[in-house]
Order: C-alpha cells, then sequence, then structure tokens
C-alpha cells in the first residue's frame, strides 16, 4: 500500500483512466492501429499503471436497498396503495429491478432466469396459505408477464420476470428513450393489491451492449457475446458481397472450408478486396469496453446500413466482415481489446487455430498491409492479457460457439 487514502487513490485512478483514454483514442483515430509502436507502448505501460491504482484500494460493496423498486417490510414511506405486509397479510414483497437499462436490441435473446428485468422475493408468515398473481410490463413497449404462485406458511421464493417487447414498438427505438414499468400484485383469495409504476430507460434498438448493470448487486452484466446478432449473413446486401468475392478470387468461386489454410486465407482476401470496392470509409469511434463506469453501450450500425452509408467504424467494419465470412461458410471471429475491436477466422473449420485482420484498413490500405496489422494487434494485446491478468484486454467471440452454443441468431 501507498499510504495514501482511499480518495487519493481514486482521484489518482481517475486521472490515469483519463491517460489511458486518450491514448486509446489517438491509436485507433489511425487506420493502421498497430503502426505506432511507440504510442502502444505507452499505452500498455498506462493500463499496467492503472492496473496496479485498482488493485491499491477495493472497491466499495454496494449499498444495501439498492435496486430496490419497492419493499413492503420497509416501515418507511410506501409507494401509494401498498396495502401488503406481514402486520396485515403475512405476506411481505420486495421487487428488485434488475438491468439498469433494457438493451432493446437483443431484449427478445435473454430470458429470465439469467437476465430478468424485475424479481419478486416472498415471503409468508401466515397460519395457512396464500396465493398471489404477480404482473409487469413496460407501458406500450411489451406484452404482460404473469405468474401466479401459491405459498404455505414461513416459506420464501424468488420470481424472476422479463416481458416480451413487441418488435413493431421498440423498432423505430434510435436514441435512449424513456418509458414506465408496471408492477402489479395481487392476493387472489382477498382484496389485497399492490400497483405501483416506475420509471426505467429503453437503450436504442441500433446500438450494440458490451454490459448493463444490475442495479440490485452492482454487478456488471457482460453482454457482449450478443455481439453476435449484428453478424447477419443473410441479408441480401450481405449476398451480393459473396458473389462479388466468387468473381474476385482467382478460382472464381467461394468454396469455405474444403480447402486449405492457404486457400481459406484467399477467399479471406477475396472478400476483403470486395469491401475495398464498395469505398467505404473508416470513421473513428472508440468503443466503451473496459472504459470507465456508465460506458457500457457502442453504436453499430448492421452491415446493410455500413454498406448503404459506405462508412464504419472498427465495429462495424468487422460486424460487416463478419457476415460475409459467415456468409460464405467460414468461421469468423469478432475480437475485443479495449477500446477497439478486429476480424479473426479459424484457419481450418474446428480447429481453434485462429488468424487476424484490421478491419479499420479497408479503405486504405491492401489485404496484406491490413493481415499484418491483425496479428501484430492480436499478439500485443494477448501478452497484455496475460501480464495484467485481465481476460478483458483479448477477448475472441467465436460466432460459431455463440450461434450453436448461446442460440444467438441473427437479428434480421
Amino acid at each position: 500500500m501507498s499510504g495514501r487514502t482511499p480518495e487519493g487513490v481514486r482521484l489518482a485512478e481517475h486521472q490515469q483512466r483519463r491517460r489511458v483514454a486518450l491514448l486509446r483514442q489517438q491509436i485507433y483515430a489511425q487506420p493502421d492501429p498497430s503502426a505506432s509502436p511507440q504510442l502502444m507502448q505507452a499505452l500498455m505501460d498506462a493500463e499496467e499503471a492503472l492496473h496496479r491504482l485498482e488493485q491499491e484500494y477495493p472497491g466499495e460493496e454496494p449499498s444495501e436497498g439498492r435496486g430496490v423498486l419497492l419493499d413492503t417490510a420497509d416501515k418507511g414511506e410506501k409507494p401509494g396503495g401498498i396495502l401488503l405486509g406481514a402486520d396485515t397479510t403475512g405476506v411481505d414483497v420486495q421487487v428488485l429491478i434488475r438491468q439498469s437499462h433494457i438493451p432493446t436490441g437483443i431484449v427478445h435473446l435473454l430470458n429470465a432466469d439469467e437476465r430478468p428485468l424485475v424479481t419478486f422475493s416472498i415471503t409468508y408468515t401466515g397460519d395457512e396459505y396464500v396465493r398471489l398473481r404477480l404482473e409487469s410490463f413496460v407501458e406500450g413497449y411489451s406484452a404482460r408477464v404473469i405468474d401466479t404462485v401459491e405459498l404455505s406458511s414461513d416459506v420464501c421464493i424468488e420470481i424472476n420476470q422479463l416481458p416480451t417487447f413487441f418488435p413493431d414498438f421498440i423498432q423505430p427505438l434510435t436514441e435512449m428513450t424513456r418509458a414506465t414499468l408496471h408492477i402489479r400484485i395481487d392476493d387472489l383469495d382477498g382484496a389485497t393489491e399492490q400497483q405501483s409504476t416506475f420509471p426505467v430507460w429503453l437503450l436504442p434498438r441500433t446500438s450494440a451492449y458490451l454490459g448493463v448493470t444490475d442495479p440490485s448487486t452492482g454487478e456488471w452484466i457482460d453482454l457482449t457475446r450478443m455481439l453476435a446478432a449484428w453478424v447477419t449473413p443473410n441479408a441480401p446486401a450481405v449476398m451480393k458481397l459473396v458473389r462479388i468475392a466468387a468473381d474476385a478470387h482467382p478460382e472464381g468461386h467461394i468454396v469455405g472450408y474444403q480447402v486449405d489454410a492457404e486457400g481459406i486465407e484467399a477467399q479471406v482476401k477475396a472478400i476483403y478486396d470486395a469491401l475495398k470496392a464498395e469505398d467505404i470509409v473508416y470513421v473513428n469511434s472508440v468503443l466503451s469496453f473496459g472504459a470507465t463506469e456508465g460506458e457500457y453501450t457502442q453504436r453499430v450500425r448492421l452491415p446493410r446500413e455500413s454498406i448503404e452509408n459506405r462508412s464504419a467504424n472498427c465495429l462495424d467494419g468487422t460486424v460487416l466482415m463478419a457476415s460475409v465470412l459467415e456468409a460464405a461458410s467460414l468461421n469468423p471471429g469478432i475480437v475485443l481489446v479495449p477500446g477497439h475491436a478486429f476480424l479473426a477466422w479459424e484457419t481450418q473449420d474446428g480447429n481453434g487455430q485462429w488468424d487476424f485482420l484490421e478491419t479499420t484498413m479497408i479503405g486504405s490500405h491492401d489485404f496484406e498491409a491490413a493481415h499484418e496489422a491483425g496479428r501484430r494487434m492480436a499478439e500485443r494485446q494477448r501478452a497484455q492479457a496475460e501480464r495484467l491478468d485481465k481476460p478483458g484486454h483479448f477477448r475472441l467471440l467465436s460466432l460459431p460457439t455463440l450461434r450453436t452454443r448461446d442460440g444467438i441468431i441473427p437479428m434480421e
């Protein structure tokens, strides 16, 4: 320990985090982020210094009561209409909000057991039994989810709920939007009823979600695997690029893994050249993965939107090229490092060996340069992840794994 106060450590950590963010911006503003070894070394040194500061003073535990929407056991002021409570009915109910923001673009891929929106914690202390009807929904955006439970004396249960959101109603959401969460609790054998409303945030459908927080625990909910939903191999614009790549290939066709590793690389090159012919311009946008608290999302275009607009940030370009590779029956991967994303592909089907490509160079460099830059970036970031013992400094998301194990399907 340095002997500094916790406040001093936190201030130093904040300042160092800003230095790291500035270096990332300088590096990833370049089409070839690997082209400045001095800057890259400065970034790695700054990240190590930040890591030491983070270890110097542990973070605070979440405060009691965080994320509580209502608690009938609370003897203080309650929202209007609360009739439940151990004193009158033998029933105590606590309702927790479990997502700080609702990721509308991929909420249909979440499930209530792992990623609920609300959790009802119910305790019955009466003499016989009680039957309750629990309901939640987001007004104007979701269906109602309803559970009916029967509890005997001295039983405590938890019920997780995640409403089904209406696709047509969340489709227009391109900015963060305020909405109203409704909670209702009915005693089916009596007159007891509780109905309350709470404000919630809906994240725009057009954003990728690197994570949200669980307000009840302060836990970071990692949603980076959901990026697979933005990889859309069946989109007509993507399939068109596969045909263009086939025409550009020396053999005149794309055959997936029916060839050796050299043949696979030739197909990736043909796809790269097809995208290069689309005149897509790189737009700098540093990812917020691993950044300061509160920066949990990253705006990302669907592949068809990147093609239409002829521009892409690092994540746009990676998702776009991954879509074309998957459409060509190759196995792509998305590599995430702090502040950046780039492409990977499996050198042979299922062999677990990956090669890399820097997609930000599509508009400015040939395939060979982008290939070498991707390899350098992967080597450096893997070494940094091991040095700091931080897996988040190099994360390779395998699309085949995300499709088969996690069931994440394209959003269109």
